[in-house]
């Protein structure tokens, strides 16, 4: 049976995202066994997240589907208003999916009346729940508290475990905007603390917000959960999806330059290839210019899906910041040249640093900038080179000449460096899950650039560091349970790296008491290397990386 919250058509263009259903596998495996593990994934809007929870459920359900885990799927955007009635749907909704598996009419579960005179008739935990909810009119607080406590006693009175896959997590803060509620995060980790049959996967596209429920430490989820980045493709994913999308293969330069220029983002992908089967009779004869040309109708014109998504990203994260003008004037002049520091922004918009640097934390809570070595830049480069064409004013029609976009095509070259580092940035989250896969093997000692070979240590923490000062900021900070720690760079760039860059990890490593490693894409110099090897620090290649990538993951090869 074809499950009716997972549309075939949508199922359909499920592409790659196997090391992320491999991480939700082996946390519902490990639920299955009687241990909780608590996943949070993190990405950009319209990445893919909701689809990869959708595509984990609908697989466990097709392999077990009344087995000892049941998977539970809320999407917390669509259910967090008041309290009262956050509490009377989310006890609705797990019931509905741990009965019914998410077939069903899911609306009959939503009201008292509903649970009552239905499947859930006969169960103890609902009635006793549904009764304190009623009782709890004048304490909110204690109403939330009762719904999040709920799966537990569901699942125990089932004789099974909840895997509750909570999309939009972020929107529990809401709750916070009642008084009586106040701490609504704090409530869920004393829930937390008080269940063993439940694992929970919480996604979010708040990227800021996310990051500071689950990695700040002064959240009360603080290493609650295991980060799991949701990236954007690589080539291959890239032109998996643009065959599925067009039932053909491209040329290869059509699909290589549609990955530059989109970089790798899903839906950016789809909008354009969609265009692009517009651009010709077949796919065999589309060519990197029709890619081209696809990804400007659908960034510049009124009626293009990029051209509103953007619009409809600007728009409502600016509304959700104060001081418009000037977050405005801060956008644009980054979509000029990125890379600038906080006195040069402050000096191009004519305001004080102190005041400046207000409105950029404010521009990376809403996740439009992000901020890397005290310089500045926009999170999504394709929004960036949208704000930057609306700036000036241009938009073009459906029938443009290729001598009105020549000039727009340009522009566009100007991004590929900084497309490139976003893909940097992917490479980061892959590295990173590469290390939590570390588990004593031995490793030829070539890849990390010593002799004889390499014990890889157990961690168990890996994640991005950066000091409280913004002093010490390493790509990964790795560390044993014995307290071992690795500080961990990564060189995406086409620039090989020197001695000067080995200096500046090493003392980073001295401060933060860790084994340094570098990994460069484009390989070191000889000085660089003599550097290395003079003071321990381990360096690997791109090769090398791929290397010890294939041995982790497959250790028999």
């Amino acid at each position: 049976m074809t499950p009716s919250f997972y549309p075939p058509h949508l199922r359909a263009l499920f592409t790659d995202r196997e090391r992320e259903l491999g991480l939700l596998e082996q946390a519902t495996l490990s639920l299955k066994e009687g241990r909780p593990r608590h996943l949070a994934l993190f990405g950009l809007r319209r990445i893919g997240k909701t689809l990869l929870l959708m595509e984990h459920l609908t697989r466990w359900l097709e392999q077990a589907p009344t087995g000892s885990v049941r998977p539970v799927y809320v999407d917390m955007e669509e259910l967090v208003t008041s309290p009262e009635l956050f509490s009377r749907r989310y006890v609705g909704l797990v019931t509905f999916w741990a009965l019914t598996g998410g077939q069903g009419d899911r609306e009959s579960f939503l009201t008292p009346a509903g649970l009552l005179g239905g499947p859930a008739a006969g169960l103890r935990c609902v009635a006793q729940t549904l009764a304190t909810l009623d009782s709890a009119r004048d304490d909110p607080a204690l109403q939330v508290s009762a719904a999040l406590d709920f799966p537990e006693k569901l699942a125990a009175e089932l004789g099974c475990y909840l895997l509750l896959l909570l999309d939009e997590f972020t929107e529990l803060a809401v709750l916070g905007n009642y008084p009586a509620v106040r701490r609504p995060v704090q409530l869920f980790r004393a829930a937390l603390q008080r269940q063993g049959r439940l694992g929970y996967v919480v996604a979010a596209s708040a990227i800021s917000a996310m990051q500071h429920l689950v990695q700040d430490g002064q959240s009360p989820l603080f290493l609650q959960f295991e980060s799991v980045e949701v990236a954007r493709f690589p080539l291959d994913a890239t032109l998996a999806l643009v065959e599925r999308i067009l039932g053909a293969t491209p040329a290869a330069g059509a699909g290589r330059r549609l990955h530059e220029l989109t970089g790798g983002h899903p839906f950016y992908i789809y909008a354009v290839t969609s265009r692009m089967g517009d651009l010709a009779q077949t796919a065999s004869t589309l060519t990197a210019a029709d890619a081209e040309r696809a990804f400007l109708l659908e960034t510049l014109t009124r009626d293009g899906r990029i051209y509103n998504y953007c619009r409809y990203l600007y728009d409502i994260s600016l509304s959700r910041a104060r001081g418009y003008g000037i977050l405005k004037a801060i956008l644009q002049t980054l979509a000029e040249e990125e890379g600038l520091t906080l006195s040069e922004i402050a000096r191009r918009i004519r305001k004080g640093a102190p005041g400046t640097r207000s409105y950029l934390r404010a521009l990376q809570e809403v996740d439009l900038l992000i901020e890397e070595g005290g310089e500045y830049f926009y999170r999504d480069p394709v929004l960036r080179y949208w704000v930057a064409v609306m700036t000036r004013g241009i938009e073009v029609d459906l029938f443009a000449s290729r001598t009105i976009l020549a000039p727009l095509l340009a522009d566009l070259e100007a991004q590929h460096a900084r497309l490139s580092s976003e893909l940097g940035r992917a490479r980061e989250s892959q590295l990173r899950e590469t290390m939590r896969a570390f588990a004593g093997q031995e490793m030829d000692g070539v890849w990390f650039g010593i002799n004889g070979r390499l014990a890889l240590p157990i961690f168990t923490r890996v994640a991005p560091y950066r000091s409280a000062d913004g002093q010490v900021e390493v790509d990964a900070l790795a560390e044993t349970e014995s307290g071992d720690r690795w500080a961990v760079e990564l060189k995406w760039q086409s620039k090989v790296v020197g001695e000067k860059e080995l200096i500046a990890l090493a003392a980073k490593a001295r401060t933060l008491n860790a084994q340094p490693w570098c990994v460069s894409r484009s390989g070191f110099t000889p000085a660089a290397r003599a550097y290395a090897e003079a003071h321990d620090i381990l360096i690997s290649t791109r090769a090398d990386l791929e290397k010890i990538e294939r041995a982790v993951r497959h250790p028999s090869d």
